[in-house]
């Protein structure tokens, strides 16, 4: 599962990429032979399911293209989109088939809404990519799981005892929480889970609180104004409601 700023997309068991109507219940299929999905803000790519090439799906249009092969992940800003392959991390032109090399060996990458983040294949560094001096820079050592929001980067420590935001200096980072299972983030606001209670908690960053707002999640992601969570036994998408606290079944969340 995963959303642009605007719209929740799936991919079901039997490979369909779907898009979430808004009505409960109610998916439209967008494609099939869908191995994977990603996106920006605002696009949708799909990997296809027998040759792994990746796709951009134009939704005005109604129609997909082909724009590069194979690559182990792919990942997000707001302008640009990011591959992992055998060459290293690779940026799209914006021209189908054409790429262009960023980074050499890298483990996995991530995105906020304008930025690049790469942990390093070999030390497990955390580096920050500054497109327009097309450099690299050292800002953290190895975390479990890595998320951003529009304005801020966060890590969950390699033995998951504690959540770290990064302070904008290479190599200093501040404690946001204690023992951590996974992070999400929403263009504002971060998200943990509780490695004991696996319940998902919201942060309030300028109180420096955090607050329970749902039971266990297997996967979370949001678009600008909605958040959705597959429950931790996959059986079905929920739809969070600010107002009421509350979360209300939307579908099963495929795969």
């Amino acid at each position: 599962m995963v959303a642009t700023s605007s719209h929740l997309y799936r991919i079901t068991a039997d490979g369909q990429a779907q898009e979430y109507t808004g009505k409960a219940g109610v998916w439209t299929v967008l494609r099939k032979g869908t191995e994977r999905i990603f996106t920006s803000p605002t696009t949708l790519y799909a990997t296809d399911g027998k040759t792994g090439n990746i796709e951009q799906y134009d939704r005005s249009k109604k129609t997909w293209t082909v724009i590069g092969g194979p690559g182990s992940h792919f990942a997000a800003t707001g302008t640009h989109l990011y591959g992992v392959g055998t060459l290293g991390t690779m940026e799209y032109s914006g021209t189908p088939g054409v790429w262009h090399q960023v980074r050499g060996t890298t483990e996995r990458i991530f995105t906020s809404p304008t930025t690049l983040y790469a942990t390093d294949g070999k030390t497990g560094n955390i580096e920050q990519y500054d497109r327009s001096k097309k450099t690299w820079t050292v800002i953290g050592g190895p975390g479990s799981h890595f998320a951003a929001t529009g304005t801020h980067l966060y890590g969950v420590g390699p033995d998951h005892k504690a959540t770290f935001e990064y302070s904008g200096t290479p190599g200093v980072w501040h404690q946001v929480r204690g023992t951590t299972e996974r992070i999400f983030t929403s263009p504002t606001t971060l998200y943990a889970t509780d490695t004991t209670s696996g319940r998902l908690q919201e942060y309030n960053r300028s109180k420096r609180t955090w607050t329970d707002i749902g039971d266990s999640v297997d996967s979370f992601v949001s678009t600008k104004e909605r958040l959705y969570a597959v429950n931790a036994d996959r059986s079905d998408v929920y739809e969070y409601s600010a107002a009421s606290g509350g979360w209300s079944p939307i579908g099963n969340p495929g795969h």
